[in-house]
């Protein structure tokens, strides 16, 4: 499915095509006659046209690369990923691709399922485009994959009855049914098609939603509102009993048309009259330049998501929201670049919990279009993650709706297992992780108790999961949102407690934080002096460096080192990490800049940022383990800092080069001195 859906031609166009192709036949005209006319197709996006005068033009001249290429887009802007791939391979092995002709090859393997393939195309690109961001992304694809098809038994999915051979998709709650649209339900023999892809126009439908799911009996849906266009997807206001459609761009049954020839999309809202819905007004920031389109409004009626490619975004369509106040909607305010990418970001979806999904094909995934969410924090999305399978594929998935409760929903998805194009799937949660985190602590000295046995119970009474704290104290367990749990904490020596913990109305992939405090069995000793050292064994002496012509100390921890081209955390950096954990849990006041370094292969901006991506892991492990994120800077300097000699070009041993691969800690701010208990506090 794409954003701009184009607008051609008519009836009996593949008539015309033929026609037009026999007569360059009969009269022998040239190949560049097919090209120019192919060409002309492509610039009004009537891509099926196009692909049949560019295979004429092939079929004479097959060693032509510029045909061989358009070829590869036209199918590409229709969805055939098959095709993709057959034309650029035989550019691959002309030895006339480029660098966009590899990576639009990675991406077709990709949605073909072959992973490994598209893996090896990605190193290939990385090697002519070392500065693309997309590459950290891409070439360890084979080890993403397996991370996004771990936990398959998370969902159930089912394909709709309802769905036909064309397409279907665009699915929206709208009370106890579903409304979507299709190209196919009408029943009607002649029916307009538009020339992107030689489909019918979509129209919107309303069905019944099964005991099971499934969906039954769909009719024509707001019968006033359908046009002779693209009618969909839409969204339903509950709460103010209005609904917000998306449209093509026209006017008294005419298209219009951008200065470049595009049809846009653009929202439009309606209002019930009775038994139907009636045309109530446009989004005022509907354009002809643009498209505006896939509206969502959120629980209150007063926060509008929509996609959009208006001027300004990250990419080619980006996610925005307008709030609507004092009457009118504001300015659209744009989501930003950890949502947003240079690619395109479609089909926005805000749940009652207030999480956002979308689609997206440029943030890395099984392919084509992924489904992710994003949780925000604070009121900002920050963070996305990706569905995984089965909700996604090799191909696009997009368009997820859920119902009020977060637990089932619909999606759209043109994957090969489907009966057409585009397929409506029910998919139902059977289980959504909530991570709790926790510290086991001393009640009086409140020091960290390592090796303290921690169970989880369920409401049954029943141990699901039993742990041991780890030396900083430090436990997690994943729980299923929706249930009520204990968590009981034993350690020799130590009375035991309890803590009760429930996941009821958290959403997906929320963190809970808990501390148990133990109380010692054993009688206090009488002190005899006070202990000057720390029990953490803190590494000494500290190394002085001057930063702004301030001393500033830094903490000669082991590097933390990382392999190739990765920022995940090591076994062993783990440990080292584990380390610091516990000075830092030891110092409340101890603040620190975690500084990361790699080697110098790979361009300079493809370092810096695979630094930043390292120091970000290392920040992250600290921040899961709950040190507060104020306690903690981080920061990426590429290749700026080498520690030996293994400079660009200068031939060096992998052991040579992991040296350079590392994350250094400092000291930021010294806390005050003070005493706990009966322990002297040192402080760096």
């Amino acid at each position: 499915m794409n954003m701009k859906m184009i607008l051609s031609g008519t009836y009996k166009k593949g008539i015309l095509i033929l026609a037009l192709l026999l007569a360059l036949v009969s009269a022998g005209y040239s190949q560049k006659m097919a090209v120019r006319l192919g060409d002309s197709n492509f610039r009004e996006f009537n891509f099926i046209a196009a692909i049949e005068y560019y295979e004429y033009a092939f079929e004479r001249d097959s060693a032509d690369s510029y045909v061989i290429r358009k070829l590869a887009e036209a199918n590409n802007n229709i969805g055939k990923s098959e095709q993709v791939e057959k034309w650029l391979s035989i550019l691959v092995r002309k030895g006339s691709a480029e660098a966009t002709d590899l990576y639009q090859y990675a991406q077709a393997l990709k949605s073909n399922g072959k992973y490994a393939e598209a893996e090896k195309v990605m190193s290939d690109y990385a090697v002519l485009k070392p500065d693309d961001a997309r590459t950290l992304m891409e070439v360890s694809m084979l080890e993403y994959i397996q991370f996004l098809m771990r936990d398959s038994s998370k969902y159930v999915i089912m394909n709709a009855s309802t769905n036909t051979k064309g397409s279907d998709m665009g699915p929206a709650y709208y009370k106890n049914e579903l409304v979507f649209s299709s190209t196919s339900l009408s029943g009607t023999v002649t029916k307009r098609t538009y020339g992107w892809n030689e489909l019918p126009y979509l129209d919107m439908y309303v069905a019944q939603i099964a005991s099971n799911g499934d969906l039954r009996f769909p009719k024509p849906f707001a019968p006033k509102l359908k046009t002779n266009f693209h009618d969909g997807p839409m969204t339903y206001d509950e709460k103010n009993d209005r609904i917000f459609y998306t449209i093509n761009n026209a006017t008294k049954g005419r298209i219009l048309k951008s200065k470049g020839g595009v049809t846009n999309l653009k929202i439009n809202f309606a209002k019930r009259v009775e038994d139907d819905w009636e045309y109530d007004g446009s989004f005022r920031f509907n354009n002809e330049e643009y498209s505006v389109g896939h509206p969502s409004i959120d629980s209150t009626g007063n926060v509008l998501y929509f996609a959009s490619d208006m001027p300004g975004g990250y990419g080619g369509t980006d996610i925005y929201f307008s709030i609507y106040s004092e009457s009118r909607w504001s300015t659209p305010y744009n989501l930003g670049p950890k949502v947003n990418s240079e690619a395109n970001e479609l089909f926005p979806f805000i749940s009652n919990e207030g999480v956002l999904y979308f689609a997206s094909n440029g943030h890395g995934g099984m392919g084509g279009l992924d489904i992710f969410f994003s949780v925000p924090e604070n009121g900002v999305f920050d963070a996305i993650e990706n569905m995984g399978y089965p909700v996604n594929s090799p191909r696009d998935d997009f368009a997820l709706v859920l119902d009020k409760f977060g637990m089932q929903g619909y999606f759209t998805s043109n994957r090969t297992t489907g009966k057409g194009d585009d397929d409506i799937y029910y998919m139902k949660i059977t289980r959504v992780p909530v991570v709790i985190r926790g510290l086991i602590r001393d009640r009086i000295t409140e020091e960290p108790l390592s090796s303290a046995e921690v169970s989880l119970i369920n409401s049954a009474g029943q141990v699901v999961s039993t742990s041991l704290s780890r030396a900083n104290g430090a436990f997690e367990f994943e729980l299923n949102k929706g249930e009520d749990y204990s968590l009981l904490a034993r350690k020799e020596m130590y009375s035991e407690d309890k803590k009760t913990v429930s996941t009821m109305g958290l959403r997906p992939n929320q963190e809970v934080f808990v501390e148990i405090y133990l109380e010692s069995t054993v009688p206090e000793a009488p002190v005899a002096e006070e202990v000057s050292k720390s029990s953490v064994d803190y590494p000494e002496p500290l190394k002085m460096e001057e930063e702004n012509g301030e001393p500033i100390q830094v903490l000669e921890l082991e590097y933390i080192n990382y392999d190739l081209d990765k920022w995940d955390i090591r076994n062993d950096a783990a440990e080292i990490l584990d380390r610091l954990l516990a000075i830092m849990i030891e110092y409340p006041d101890l603040e620190i800049r975690l500084e990361s370094h790699t080697d110098s292969r790979g361009g300079d901006d493809y370092n810096l940022l695979l630094s930043k991506r390292r120091a970000r892991s290392a920040f992250e492990y600290l921040i899961d383990r709950g040190i507060d994120p104020a306690r903690v800077q981080y920061e990426g300097y590429g290749e700026t800092r080498l520690l030996n000699r293994c400079a660009n070009d200068v031939e060096c041993t992998e052991e040579e080069h992991e040296v350079n691969r590392r994350t250094i800690v400092k000291v930021v701010r010294k806390g005050e001195v003070r005493k706990r208990g009966q322990r002297g506090i040192f402080y760096f």
